[in-house]
């Protein structure tokens, strides 16, 4: 593994490249090993992927309301897109899983290959630090970057019903829980719950409630 390029950076630290590929399933069928899984460096990775692709929305769109960026955040950083990031690079083929895994296609699952791609954007962080880990991102999700344009930005309420819609989910249900203020300045609260994921927003209108609550679920679901 000692010098293996993955999306143009080549790894220095040998072990620390098989654990950013290596899945529990072959640790437990391996216990002679001395050796971790990924899932530290995942947690790492996750982190650096939000932070470099809000940067990133914030940079692109300055009139972008707090929604409307959560909502770009969202379709970027969910599991199906991470997951085509990660088969691009061909990490699911790469990975050591164990033959269980192996056996019931665990090297095809969604989850397989973002988990894979958050955990070298991992490994990237802890050998190269920040700048380098921010280059990989931008480099390897920068297709999916340029995809959102302005004129096609959607609302978090129209996001998060596609999301639904594409992980077969029931429909958001959107509850107004408070009415409050003078009549001329109301405050809403509202619910949307999707499958028993439930998120609270606050605003002005129902509109503005709804949609503050629909950003707030998908920021939950893109985790």
């Amino acid at each position: 593994m000692k010098g293996l390029e993955i999306a143009g950076y080549r790894f220095d630290d040998e072990e620390l490249v098989e654990t950013a590929l290596t899945h529990s399933s072959y640790l437990h069928e391996h216990p002679d090993l001395a050796a971790r899984d990924f899932e530290r460096l995942e947690f790492l990775g996750d982190a650096v992927v939000d932070l470099v692709v809000g940067e990133e929305l914030f940079r692109r769109f300055p009139d972008a309301t707090e929604g409307e960026l959560t909502s770009h955040r969202a379709s970027l950083v969910s599991s199906s897109a991470l997951a085509a990031v990660g088969r691009s690079l061909g990490l699911p083929e790469r990975a050591h899983l164990g033959r269980g895994e192996e056996d019931t296609g665990g090297r095809t699952r969604v989850g397989l290959a973002a988990s894979l791609y958050e955990s070298v954007v991992g490994a990237v962080y802890v050998e190269a630090g920040f700048v380098r880990a921010r280059a990989m991102v931008l480099d390897t999700m920068g297709d999916a970057l340029d995809a959102i344009g302005s004129a096609s930005t959607k609302s978090a309420k129209t996001v998060l019903q596609e999301w639904a819609q594409a992980e077969k989910l029931a429909l958001p249900v959107y509850r107004v829980l408070d009415t409050s203020g003078p009549e001329h300045r109301r405050d809403f609260v509202i619910e949307v719950d999707v499958d028993g994921r439930v998120a609270r927003g606050s605003g002005a209108s129902k509109r503005e409630a709804q949609e503050s609550a629909a950003a707030k679920l998908l920021a939950m679901v893109a985790k």
